[in-house]
């Protein structure tokens, strides 16, 4: 393992002072004394239980007078070490020669089991061999290989000790063997996890990575190898260490890529900005000659996962476990330009519907009202490709609350009644003849029950603030805008009109659209009248309390011209608006007093009715 230098500034955790590491040493070199006395005593106890063992054959006896040997000379004690050496290795060889015997023994023993034995023994030690096999793979794939396994056991069973100066993760652990350092320093590696700040920074926001969020661990097998090894020569004599820091090792840290990704993916939903593409926006103000004001898109960014992370791993690579990371991202251009969206936006159709406002009159000033503030709520709208558009959602309910005043609408399928938001009908028709001339999408649009005057019949888009919705649907790739102005008839003091503009993306070249309609079928229900008495009403007058209206089969069509001549006509439905006959009270009550002004309501009975279109 490479000297990484560890930073001064780290605690590494509780330590053994020096003066009980010195008597640490000395207590287990007077122990190991002991037990090698211990150990001579047990040989020379063992060398005369084999030479009684081994009395028939000539080699074992010598054998066992060689230990016998031996044992006098570890009785006068250890101080001639030669001889106790050779007295063991005597012994070593009696022993090896024992257990040769031995194991021919039970050889030969297990030969004469092996033919008189059944087969079921074969299939038990193969599924036993079968079995080890398993257990062997599993755990070298669970412990990171046999081998590591190993070289930590090796580790821990060496006499060896640290030489003077060795530092493991900031630990000074001189003088101490393998297996006194490691909690130390396992502490101290867990102890340095704990500091691990990754700071993420973009532009004025950061984010911070713990040990835990990036799956860190570490492995100290090569930190007390490379410790242990430091300073030793062929003679394995100590080397004074004068030279701050090179005795010094670290563990080997790791970490898991993937949840380094994951944590970032969580951080692109913050950095993460989608590019603005070109866009144009609607000007209301009609004082204004232009329609629009373009704007140039602006660039987006999304964070480069692969590359921030590759950034994270060769910090922690480099030992920088407390640092900060600016995190990489790509730029996402905006699609578009100017000059391709002005190209995209251009006026493709409009259409106009009049009504008639008496200053003296003033529910029709309230419907002039009506209109007036449904169009200002329209005007200027955007309509995205794809996108549907709702009357009801965008005008929003027609409440006296909400600042409606009340005008004239169609109560019971056969007369007019004063509602709030009264004539606003007259805005969602001009409205869905406009888009039929743009050849827009219609998805929902309902007829009046009474055929409207303002619109030929059969092109007429009613709306109710109770369910009754029209609905159309953008059906081209670039935006719609649709416009609304009210104007008053020049010349006239009581006559205006209501205009909607759609602009968009042009229709082919030379290609225009109409709205058009056919009556089928019409038919007055006079002959349907009904009168009935009312005394409240002077004998010799009517009262026309219902007006009637005609019935009409009317069909709508969207005519296409190319270049100015009708190229296709389509038609779009049939529709049937029943009508009602009128109702009128004939007056039973006393006749007028001479000189009493009838009211003005009253006809004369029998004045001949009319319908009301």
């Amino acid at each position: 393992m490479a000297n990484d230098k560890y930073s001064g500034s780290y605690n590494a955790g509780p330590q053994l002072p020096s003066y009980m590491k010195k008597n640490t040493t000395a207590a287990k070199r007077t122990a190991a004394q002991g037990t090698a006395t211990r150990s001579t005593a047990s040989a020379a106890r063992t060398s005369a239980a084999a030479k009684r063992t081994t009395a028939a054959h000539g080699t074992a006896t010598r054998s066992t007078a060689a230990r016998g040997t031996a044992s006098r000379s570890s009785a006068r004690g250890s101080a001639q070490h030669g001889a106790v050496t050779r007295s063991t290795a005597a012994h070593s060889t009696a022993a090896k020669a024992n257990t040769r015997h031995a194991a021919n023994q039970v050889q030969h023993k297990k030969r004469k089991r092996k033919k008189s034995g059944s087969g079921a023994l074969k299939w038990i030690a193969l599924a036993a061999a079968a079995l080890i096999c398993v257990i062997i793979i599993v755990s070298i794939a669970n412990s990171g290989g046999a081998d590591a396994v190993a070289d930590m056991d090796k580790l821990m069973q060496t006499g060896k000790r640290f030489k003077a100066g060795v530092k493991l993760i900031g630990v000074d652990v001189s003088g101490m063997t393998p297996e006194e350092a490691t909690g130390l320093v396992k502490n101290a590696a867990e102890k340095k996890l704990k500091t691990v700040a990754i700071t993420i920074s973009s532009g004025e926001n950061s984010w911070t990575l713990d040990s835990d969020a990036m799956g860190m661990g570490y492995d100290i097998a090569d930190a007390l190898a490379d410790g242990l090894n430091f300073g030793r020569g062929e003679d394995d004599n100590t080397v004074v260490i004068t030279d701050g820091g090179v005795g010094e090792f670290d563990a080997k840290y790791t970490w898991d890529r993937g949840k380094i990704i994951s944590a970032l993916a969580a951080m692109g939903q913050s950095i993460n900005t989608e590019a603005t593409a070109a866009y144009a926006e609607p000007v209301t103000d009609w004082s204004q000659e232009e329609r629009f004001i373009y704007h140039a898109g602006e660039e987006g960014i999304t964070l480069n996962e692969e590359a921030t992370a590759d950034a994270i791993e060769k910090a922690l690579g480099q030992g920088e476990f407390v640092c900060t990371v600016e995190a990489t991202v790509n730029a996402v251009l905006p699609g578009g330009n100017i000059d391709d969206l002005k190209a995209a936006t251009s006026f493709i159709a409009s259409y106009t519907t009049k009504f008639s406002a008496r200053r003296d009159d003033e529910v029709k000033q309230n419907r002039k009202f009506n209109i007036q503030k449904a169009a200002d709520i329209i005007n200027g709208n955007t309509i995205q490709p794809g996108e549907e558009w709702s009357f009801n959602t965008v005008v929003g309910p027609r409440t006296y609350e909400l600042g409606w005043k009340g005008a004239n609408g169609i109560s019971g399928g056969k007369e007019y009644t004063i509602q709030a938001g009264g004539g606003i009908c007259q805005v969602s028709t001009t409205l869905y003849n406009a888009l039929l001339c743009a050849n827009m999408e219609i998805v929902d649009r309902r007829a009046h029950t009474i055929p409207s005057d303002y619109v030929p019949v059969g092109l007429d888009a009613t709306v109710d603030t109770r369910g009754i919705d029209f609905v159309w649907k953008n059906n081209t790739d670039m935006p719609a805008y649709i416009f609304a102005k009210v104007e008053k008839v020049e010349g006239s003091s009581s006559r205006h009109t209501i205009t909607v503009y759609v602009y968009g993306k042009p229709l082919p070249e030379g290609v225009t659209y109409q709205s058009r309609n056919e009556i089928i079928e019409e038919r007055s229900r006079q002959d349907e009248a009904i009168y009935a008495n009312d005394a409240s009403i002077p004998t010799g007058y009517q009262l026309e309390r219902v007006q009637g209206h005609k019935y009409y089969v009317a069909e709508a069509y969207q005519d296409k011209y190319v270049d100015g001549k009708l190229a296709e006509s389509k038609l779009l439905y049939t529709d049937k608006y029943k009508g009602n006959p009128p109702e009128v009270s004939i007056g039973t009550g006393a006749p007028l007093a001479s000189g009493q002004t009838p009211d003005p309501a009253w006809q004369p009975y029998g004045t001949a009715l009319e319908d009301a279109n």
